[in-house]
């Protein structure tokens, strides 16, 4: 058997697992009827985009970045030995535009073009760096090696007008997932502590390893089960998802070091973080790995989408988003909400979520 599919039958093996446990819920803050599919059009090819996979907010001048690609088809392309791999994008979205009226598609604007960095554009988990006014990204490369592809993940800067900054391939784990740009640190989170069969050994046995480090390479902290995206709270604690316990880790900062203060359990594995505007931690959370890895992977069926709310404080849960068909939006992986409602985008899904709030 090969590795790939191994590994995809690992993953199936633990979502078994984890659905075993699924926990009731309340009620969904925004009901179906105030939420809508809204296309994303990229502005200069006119092409409707697939895999809008993570966000960063400007508040203040009301912008929303997306980091976007589509990422069958890269996996696609690279097992096939194409001879090109796809690019994806960093776009640019006006918050008022996707709230305004009811207009079935919104424009996106490309902050860079497609062949500006080496190895491709394929930006993975994003964050905007107020300080210094530049978008800080996780972007996967892919570079020849013999007759086919490596994925290399580096880091990436540029400016949130778009000019290129500086690539940092020496500050980024191998299994580099989110990155949380912050006043005094850029951290990265690691959703592996192996990069070779081992990895696969951590998912079975759900070992924890994983977790963040900063911008020289040092592990911070190191016991969560796949970490995944990463946000601040308004108190100044790094917020890490750990995908495979169903809970988000609340960690603070101590001489150098991040050391784990609570914890607040979710229903579903934990994707993307944000921060709302009252502070609570907006968290896309995958409710069924089985039916995720089978959209994700093969492309088969819809899987659910689930927005969550907590309260860093209380470690109260407020349910803001529930799809458990999938057919509204599937495979949600990130959200914002603001105080004109919510915005969700997805890993396989094309376009937005778009939820209006009650007046």
């Amino acid at each position: 058997m090969r590795r790939p599919q191994l590994k995809f039958l690992v993953v199936l093996g633990l979502g078994a697992l984890s659905a075993c446990g699924r926990a009731q819920i309340g009620p969904a803050h925004y009901s179906d009827a105030q939420c809508r599919r809204v296309a994303l059009v990229d502005a200069v090819t006119g092409a409707r985009l697939v895999g809008a996979e993570d966000f960063a907010i400007e508040r203040t001048t009301g912008r929303l970045f997306v980091s976007v690609y589509n990422r069958r088809s890269v996996e696609r392309a690279a097992r096939k030995r194409n001879r090109a791999i796809p690019e994806g994008g960093v776009y640019e979205l006006s918050l008022p535009e996707i709230f305004a009226g009811k207009a079935a598609s919104v424009t996106a604007k490309p902050l860079i073009a497609p062949g500006e960095i080496a190895g491709g554009l394929r930006p993975h988990g994003i964050s905007y760096d107020s300080a210094n006014r530049e978008l800080v990204f996780i972007n996967r490369a892919y570079h020849r090696s013999g007759r086919g592809w490596k994925m290399e993940p580096h880091l990436q800067r540029i400016g949130a007008d778009g000019a290129l900054v500086v690539a940092e391939k020496d500050s980024v784990s191998c299994n580099a997932n989110d990155v949380l740009a912050t006043t005094r640190e850029t951290y990265t989170s690691f959703d592996h502590s192996a990069c070779n069969w081992m990895a696969g050994v951590e998912d079975i046995f759900r070992l924890k390893r994983s977790g963040v480090i900063d911008a020289s390479g040092a592990r911070l902290y190191e016991r969560a089960a796949f970490a995944n995206g990463l946000a601040r709270t308004l108190s100044g604690e790094v917020v890490v998802a750990a995908t495979r316990e169903n809970a988000l880790i609340f960690l603070a900062e101590r001489s150098g070091a991040l050391e784990e203060k609570t914890r607040i359990k979710l229903p579903g594995g934990p994707d993307n973080l944000t921060l709302a505007d009252d502070g609570g931690v907006v968290a896309a959370v995958h409710p069924s790995m089985v039916r995720l890895a089978l959209n994700r992977k093969l492309g088969l069926g819809k899987a659910p989408s689930r927005i969550v709310k907590a309260d860093p404080k209380t470690g109260a849960l407020q349910i803001l988003f529930d799809d458990p068909s999938g057919k509204l939006f599937s495979a949600a992986t990130v959200a914002v909400q603001t105080l004109d409602g919510l915005i969700a985008g997805s890993v396989t899904d094309e376009g937005l979520l778009v939820c209006r709030a009650l007046a």
